[in-house]
C-alpha cells in the first residue's frame, strides 16, 4: 500500500467538509462636522487625528455641531438578525454628569431617546439596547443612518472629549459583558474633542 495514501485520503476529507461560514457582524462610525460649522475647516493649531470643534464664539463661523453616521450589521451568515444594536454616548470625565448616554431609537422615524447611567456597570444589556433584534426590520445587511444631524447644536454641551460607542451583541447571552469586549461580536468608537480635551475649570462648556 502507498505509503501516501492516507494522507491524501485525508486530505481530500478536509478539503470535501462543509466550512462553516462565519457571520459577518460588523459596526463602524463615522463622526463629522457639518458644512458650514466651526469644526468643518478648524485652524491648523487644532489637532489633525481627532475630529474638534472650537466651541468658541470668538471663531468664524461660530456654530458648533457635529454629525455621526453610523453603519452596521446585526445578521447572521444567512442572513438572519440574530443579535442587537447598542449606541453609548461616553463622557469618560462626566464632570458634573452621568458618563453614559443611552441612545434607544424610537420604533418610527430615525429619532431616539436618551437615558442616563452613571457608570458601566449600570448599563443594561436588556433596557439599554438602540435596536432590539425584533424592531430591525431593515433589509439584511449593513444599514447606514446619520445620527445629531446639522440642525442638532453643540451649544452648552460640555466641554472635553466625547465618544459614539456603537457594539453588536447578543442581549440573551448571559456572557455579555460591557466591562469585557471578548464578549461582543463587533464594535467600533468614534472620538470629537469640543473646545479642549478635559472639562477644565473655566469655559467648561461650548459656547
Amino acid at each position: 500500500m502507498n505509503k501516501f495514501l492516507p494522507i491524501f485520503a485525508a486530505i481530500f476529507l478536509l478539503s470535501a467538509a462543509p466550512t462553516q461560514v462565519m457571520a459577518a457582524y460588523s459596526m463602524k462610525i463615522t463622526a463629522s462636522f457639518p458644512k458650514g460649522t466651526a469644526g468643518e475647516k478648524p485652524a491648523a493649531k487644532y489637532p489633525t487625528t481627532t475630529k474638534t470643534s472650537p466651541c468658541d464664539n470668538a471663531t468664524e463661523p461660530s456654530f458648533d455641531a457635529v454629525q455621526f453616521t453610523v453603519a452596521y450589521d446585526a445578521t447572521n451568515s444567512k442572513k438572519v438578525v440574530d443579535r442587537d444594536v447598542y449606541l453609548f454616548l461616553f463622557n469618560p470625565e462626566g464632570a458634573n454628569l452621568p458618563k453614559f448616554f443611552v441612545l434607544k431609537k424610537n420604533n418610527l422615524g430615525s429619532s431616539f431617546n436618551i437615558l442616563t447611567r452613571s457608570d458601566v456597570g449600570a448599563l443594561s444589556k436588556t433596557g439599554d439596547i438602540y435596536l432590539p433584534r425584533p424592531e430591525n426590520t431593515s433589509p439584511a445587511g449593513t444599514v447606514t443612518t446619520t445620527l445629531m444631524g446639522d440642525s442638532i447644536s453643540l451649544q452648552a454641551v460640555n466641554s472635553g472629549v466625547w465618544q459614539l460607542v456603537g457594539i453588536i451583541a447578543d442581549s440573551t447571552s448571559a456572557k455579555l459583558d460591557f466591562d469585557d469586549p471578548r464578549t461582543w461580536d463587533a464594535w467600533d468608537v468614534a472620538t470629537i474633542v469640543l473646545r479642549k480635551p478635559w472639562n477644565g475649570v473655566t469655559k467648561q462648556t461650548c459656547e
